[in-house]
This record gives C-alpha cells, structure tokens and sequence, in this order.
C-alpha cells in the first residue's frame, strides 16, 4: 500500500507541473479524499454532474482496466481504480483532468458556457475557468492512463485494454473547436511522411500523437468507431504512398495496405484502432527500410527479399517464388546464400519471426493466431522456431517483462 501512495504522490507532481494537470482521488463510494486542483469546487461538481461520473461508475462495476472519459461539451477525463490487498474489489479511484483533447477555442467556450444552464454573470467566471484547461491529444492522453493505471494498481497494460467513453453532440461539432494555424498540422504531416518514406522514423509514438488532431466526431458525428476508422483509412493511403515515394514497390504497398484495411473495418472499439495505428505504421517503416537495404543487393536478391515481405502471411515455396521472379530455385537459392550469407529458408523465419513480435506486441492475438496467420505448419512448430531465434517461448514474449 505504501507503494501506491509514493507511485501515486510522485505521479501528482509530474503531472501537474508538466500538463498542469490535476489529479483527484476518490474513496470506494465516491468521497473525494484529495485533489489539487485549483478552484476544485467548480471542477469538483463539473464532474459529478456530468456523463462521465455515470460511465466511469458503469465501468468499474465490471472491469478494473483505466478509462478516457469524454462529455457532449469535449472536456475529459482519465479514471484509473486502486484495489484493495486481495485484489478482488476497488478501494480507491484515481482521475486525471479536466482537459480537452483538441485546443478549444475562445468562440467555442464562449458557446459552450452560455448553453450551460447559469446566469449570465457567471459566464465570464466559466470561461475564466475554461482557459485553465490544458489540451492533450487523444493518444497522449491513452498513454497517461496506462502510466495512471500502474501507479494506482501496480499493473502494466497496454493501450488495447484502455476503454473509451466519448460522447458527441452535433451542435458541438459542427462549431469551430480551434482557431489555431492548420499550417503546424500540414507541416507535422510532412515530418511524419518525410521519415516514412526515408525510412528513418525516430519516437514513433510521439510523431503519431502529435499526428493526430484528436478531433473526435467531425466526420461522423454520431459514431466515434466509424470516425476512428475512416480517419485511419484515410492514414493508411497515405502512408502506403510514402513508401512507394522511398522505394516499395507498389504492389508491396498496396498488399501491405490491403491487410490493415482489412484488421481496421473488423476492429470493435476505438482503442483497437489506436493500438493498430502504431503496429501499422511500424510495419510500413520496417518495409521501407527494407527496401532500402535491398538497393544494396544484387537486382535477384532484392526481387527475392520484396517478394518475401509481399508473401509473409502465405506459406513461402522456394520454386515458386524464384519462377515468379524469372529464375530457377537452384540458381536463386545458391545467389542467396553467397550474398546474404544465410540460406532463403533461414531468412524466411527470421522475417516471419520478426512479423510474429509486431503481432504478439499488440496484445490482439494468440500464440495459436500469430502461428495460423503466418502460415507455420502447427503452433508448436511455430513456438520452437521462435524460441530458437529469440531465445524465450512466444508465451514469455506475449507477457512482456515482469514487474
């Protein structure tokens, strides 16, 4: 228990000095025990009046995973439960906010204070209020809920098991959240696409939070799963075009695209997708990068290589392969081991290995899917292969490290 309190004490402080973000704690009935937010009364009774104190309840009855909670008015909140020794029931919740996950502009919480239900002379109090709110964008705010749930429970996750509650209103959304330059936005694109296509990309998570505008609803305003996802369709075209601008052939590409198309119409919650977007477009970075280390290799080797990737999810036949690509098994299999030092069929583990760790690292799959999904004869012959290579069992992999 003293633990939780240092994690807990020391999570306080860096949030509020680096995010100015407030941290409140609630007892198992929902007293609140602490908080160190300024003008605490206000934001005290913003959140117990508001949705987000009914959906947060809601799913702590159910589930002892972190929460992103989101009103009609677009401010939110990270919840995150504390259980008790045996681990069995909550004791304490703790919350992260208020914050918006989009700048929000001075029109737009003008509008938002004057539809709320106070006399007018209070309207400049609220918007007095508003203006303290810092702004965190949606993927950021995923991460400080996984960092909230281990200080409050000890416990890793991943962002798969963060929940999503976000409500949407079409007034809100169709008024004006911001009135800041777009041009910082274009030129964050740029960045991202520049590095994809030279295959260089550095803090991956930090260049995609920054990516996202956060902007929940604006498309489709009464389905945040459909926005989600039309928005990370519109990312994976774009990105399979940058590595096509870096060298992947498009065929590649477009294979590549068509497999996460595919994972993004089947995904269930928003923060599946969210998960998706950092696999895919590591994935995309990783055959970019490839294909610039097959420009060093002879013109059969790098055909060999492409079509290897291209294939990753099929059962890869030697001769078939070779006679795609206008050579013997024979001639292809020889050429490949003198340049590469390895044989084909050893280079083939290793890429579907490496496919295999992407995969196990979003937590969305089995050890039994990943062996299915990259074609291995039987998971057991998938699991001795990987533990040959990496040296532990998918299983150990799959957990990650131990606290």
């Amino acid at each position: 228990m003293i633990d939780v309190y240092a994690r807990t004490a020391t999570m306080r402080d860096m949030f509020l000095y680096a995010q100015n973000l407030y941290c409140w704690c609630f007892d198992s009935q929902y007293q609140l025990l602490y908080s160190n937010a300024e003008n605490q009364e206000f934001f005290y009774q913003a959140f117990m009046i508001s949705s987000c104190f009914d959906a947060a309840k809601k799913h702590f009855e159910q589930f002892f995973t972190p929460i992103i909670l989101s009103d009609k008015t677009g401010i939110a909140w990270i919840a995150a439960a504390q259980l008790n020794e045996t681990e069995q029931t909550i004791s304490a919740y703790h919350i992260l906010g208020p914050f918006f996950t989009v700048e929000a502009s001075e029109s737009y919480l003008y509008q938002l204070c004057s539809r709320l239900p106070v006399g007018s002379a209070l309207v400049n109090d609220l918007m007095k209020n508003m203006r303290k709110l810092t702004t965190i964008p949606l993927g950021t705010a995923i991460r400080y809920a996984i960092m909230l749930h281990y200080c409050a429970a000890g416990k890793q996750c991943s962002a798969n098991d963060v929940s999503l509650h976000m409500e949407s209103d079409k007034d809100v959304a169709n008024e004006s959240w911001s009135d800041y330059n777009w041009h910082g936005t274009w030129e964050m694109e740029q960045k991202l696409f520049k590095q994809l296509k030279d295959g260089n990309a550095r803090n991956v998570y930090e260049l995609l939070s920054q990516f996202s505008s956060g902007r929940i609803g604006s498309i489709c305003p009464d389905d945040p799963l459909r926005q989600a996802k039309d928005e990370m369709i519109i990312f994976i075209a774009l990105c399979s075009r940058s590595v096509i601008l870096g060298g992947v052939s498009p065929e590649g590409s477009y294979n590549l695209a068509d497999y996460y198309l595919q994972r993004v119409e089947a995904c269930n919650s928003v923060s599946d997708i969210q998960n998706y977007s950092i696999e895919m477009f590591n994935a995309f970075l990783h055959r970019s990068r490839q294909a610039k280390k097959a420009q060093s290799h002879s013109v059969p080797i790098a055909n060999a290589m492409e079509y290897i990737e291209n294939h990753i999810n099929e059962k890869i036949n030697l001769d078939a392969m070779a006679s795609e690509i206008g050579y013997t098994g024979y001639y292809l299999s020889n050429k490949f081991q003198k340049e590469v030092g390895k044989s084909i069929n050893s280079y083939i583990q290793e890429r579907k290995i490496e496919a295999a760790k992407g995969m196990l690292r979003t937590s969305q799959f089995t050890v039994s899917d990943v062996s299915e999904r990259l074609a291995f004869s039987s998971p057991s012959y998938f699991s001795s292969i990987f533990r040959k290579l990496t040296g532990m069992a998918p299983g150990d992999f799959l957990k990650g490290p131990t606290s």
